[in-house]
């Protein structure tokens, strides 16, 4: 069945249910044409609510197709609750899955932030982009999603932006897959022009367009199949194949670092390769070297119109009390150690810690948010978790995981927030991400000890 709705209030208001089986709904603007179609999760009892601003359905009027239940239980109002931010260092929306950063660049003093989004659920579906900004690259605030899925079986992939363009992956989910892949413009990162195709479907799934430019050349990477990709040049408006190349189990979301006269290309899982570009196209020159030591990390993507290079990776953890369903990480600024690359966080972050005292051979703490520095081995627990590490092996056991830190480095930085757990050795060449997952275990205490440790603690203000 169909329903009007007269969209005379700020939010359409959608019932979600946690245990309900999806049910598919069509949205349409006033001539009959397609807006966007969601999978909705709710029944008759719902126990939560979903507010999407009126303004996505560009119209006076949305015609909705879906049965009689959602016609007596959707609903409009002006304001939307305030849902308090959960984590101070890891961005989440207020409501929603999330997955990898797309998009990402700086534009007239903002940060802007986009993530593959279900605006609906906390489970992976419906991909459209969510949209945050920053004046800081500390505090995002959540603003409303800018891409919806165009109709019941095509959605909006990853993709990225550069001087006001933005390419992406539209993805046909249903029946024989089919990808290919759009553009369009933004002169603020909230309005955008008609899209358009750029590179239409060759192979299956190609997918994760980076726009990147060099020596005056504009460029568009994407994931082709297994370990290959393909890069692009832009000539007269229009992309052209330069080269395809295969890079040891990388796996989609590429990107390029430039670093002074040095080129890195990045995928998915964290893998890197220094890389050669020259009119023959891209091919890789080092081999294989890792970003991250755990697996919560993924699919980084670095901030076009900035001087410097900052990466933020989607953190794949479950939150699972929480009304949302992944995070993003701490926004680190990209660093060449010889040939290895290192992730400092950013200089914004660290002028919110502040020191509040050196300790030696044991230190506790009932504050949530905290960065520490430590010298030495240690056993402890962060917040009722138990955690050792052994600085003359490297060797890290936290979470019924164990890391080793090549460089056996005597310090670590590790930042707390929360259940999020983020470590790294002295120089940050090596990183290591955890949650704590366990409600029971979670405690609202760090203790650390050890008769020849030392540890700095700086506080959040």
């Amino acid at each position: 069945m169909r329903f009007e709705l007269f969209l005379n209030k700020r939010y359409l208001v959608l019932p979600y249910s946690y245990n309900a089986s999806p049910r598919e709904v069509g949205f349409y603007n006033e001539d009959g044409e397609v807006i966007t179609s969601l999978l909705l999760e709710y029944d008759e009892n719902p126990n939560d609510w979903v507010y999407l601003s009126a303004s996505l359905f560009k119209g006076k009027k949305v015609i909705i197709e879906a049965d009689k239940e959602l016609e007596e239980l959707i609903k409009l109002e002006d304001e939307k609750p305030n849902t308090p931010k959960h984590f101070t260092l890891h961005y989440t929306p207020s409501f929603g899955w999330i997955n990898d950063p797309n998009g990402l660049h700086y534009r007239d003093g903002l940060y802007h932030m986009y993530y593959q989004y279900n605006p609906v659920s906390k489970k992976w579906n419906n991909m459209s982009w969510g949209h945050a900004v920053s004046k800081d690259l500390v505090s995002f605030e959540e603003k409303d999603p800018v891409f919806l899925p165009k109709d019941d079986s095509r959605v909006i992939f990853s993709g990225s932006a550069l001087d006001g363009e933005f390419a992406y992956t539209v993805a046909n989910i249903k029946g024989e897959r089919s990808f290919y892949q759009e553009r369009c413009y933004s002169k603020d990162g909230f309005n955008f022009s008609p899209s358009e195709v750029i590179i239409p479907n060759y192979v299956s799934d190609e997918r994760d367009p980076r726009l990147f430019s060099y020596k005056g050349k504009k460029y568009l990477l994407l994931w082709e199949q297994k370990n290959r990709f393909a890069l692009y040049v832009e000539k007269y408006g229009f992309y052209e194949i330069v080269n395809t190349f295969e890079a040891q189990d990388a796996w989609e979301c590429p990107d390029i670092y430039i670093l002074g006269d040095r080129l890195f290309f990045t995928s998915a899982d964290g893998f890197y390769f220094e890389a050669k570009l020259d009119d023959s196209g891209i091919s890789l020159i080092s081999e294989r070297k890792e970003l991250y030591l755990t697996k919560l990390p993924y699919a980084a993507q670095s901030f076009t119109g900035l001087k410097d290079t900052y990466i933020v990776s989607w953190l794949r953890v479950e939150t699972p009390h929480l009304r949302t369903t992944g995070a993003m990480s701490i926004i680190r600024k990209v660093g060449l150690k010889g040939d290895v690359l290192t992730l400092e966080p950013n200089s914004d972050l660290m002028s919110h810690f502040i020191a509040n005292g050196e300790y030696e051979n044991s230190y506790s703490s009932d504050k949530e948010v905290l960065y520490l520095v430590t010298e030495g081995s240690f056993i402890g627990n962060i917040l009722g978790a138990y955690i050792s590490y052994d600085s003359n092996s490297g060797r890290l056991s936290f979470l019924d995981q164990n890391v080793i830190f090549k460089s056996h480095d005597k310090k670590l930085n590790i930042f707390i927030d929360k259940e999020i757990i983020e470590i790294s050795n002295s120089d940050y060449s090596e990183l290591a991400v955890f949650e704590i997952k366990d409600k029971n275990v979670y405690h609202k205490d760090v203790r650390i000890s050890s008769y020849n440790v030392k540890i700095k603690e700086f506080i959040w203000r």
